[in-house]
């Protein structure tokens, strides 16, 4: 019985999703290429920090590397999926006020429908936001080839054989730079923008670096892919606004029932003192 009562206690307590209707807005507009560049920027922070933390967050074991970056994607991925349900939220609740003015007879502004919720609004400025990062990480993956292995520093040592005549000019070949071309500038941008996954696949396998190159165009979209998701949230984070309200006024309308219902027991008890 006192269980029974505690849920229904809790019950009272809970908000219930109130959904009110709104007016369907566009779904590809300035306002989603506006956002689009917040996502550009956090995917910016994402890779500046790739090049201050990458060294740290590479280690040897593989336990401690893939839980550490495993949290860093999640990190990420947890601001843009919040940053989506706000601006969701935001356009549902314009989309509502929108509506109302249409009942009252004023027109819907193109402006007006940009502003409202899209659920592929969502998308669309995830997709442009990522649209740098993308169009690289595709120029690279159609053009990447394995890594091989470089010849590193000779040692002082060996400085005074590459006079000999014999072994002179195989020495001679460590001296010899390769230069960087395009595909090892696109190399770079791709990594700063995937640097958890390289620590998570391993900086030292080539054969998985070399694996990551070729699906780099997918895991470049999987951070902005929840912007998009979390703005699809926002219908129903507005719904419990609306819940929340009622459940205030439901509160508000027991308190002042209660304090009528002590008023008149108050003056009943006088009456019958009297």
């Amino acid at each position: 019985m006192q269980k029974n009562n505690a849920n229904k206690n809790k019950n009272k307590n809970t908000p219930v999703p109130v959904y009110k209707p709104y007016l369907r807005g566009n779904m590809v507009s300035l306002l989603a290429f506006r956002r689009g560049l917040r996502v550009f920027s956090v995917l910016v922070l994402f890779a500046i920090l790739g090049v201050l933390a990458s060294g740290v967050f590479a280690f040897d074991s593989a336990v401690p590397r893939l839980l550490l970056n495993g949290v860093l994607l999640l990190l990420g991925g947890l601001i843009l999926f919040n940053e989506g349900s706000r601006y969701g939220e935001s356009d549902v609740s314009f989309g509502e006020i929108a509506l109302k003015r249409q009942n009252e007879g004023k027109e819907a502004t193109a402006k007006d429908r940009d502003t409202c919720y899209h659920p592929g609004k969502g998308f669309v400025s995830a997709l442009l936001g990522a649209a740098p990062f993308l169009l690289v990480a595709i120029a690279y993956a159609l053009t990447a080839e394995k890594q091989t292995y470089s010849l590193g520093t000779l040692p002082g040592w060996v400085q005074s054989f590459e006079s000999r005549d014999d072994i002179g000019p195989a020495l001679a070949y460590y001296h010899e730079s390769v230069p960087v071309g395009v595909a090892g500038y696109l190399r770079i941008i791709v990594r700063l923008v995937l640097f958890p996954y390289m620590n998570m696949f391993g900086a030292g396998d080539y054969n998985k670096l070399y694996l990551l190159d070729k699906l780099s165009p997918l895991l470049t979209l999987v951070l902005p892919l929840c912007f998009g998701l979390g703005y699809l949230r926002g219908p129903h984070l507005r719904a419990l606004v609306h819940g929340n309200i009622r459940l205030a006024r439901r509160r508000q309308n027991r308190q002042e029932r209660k304090a009528r219902e002590q008023r008149v027991n108050k003056s009943n008890q006088k009456k019958e003192l009297i």
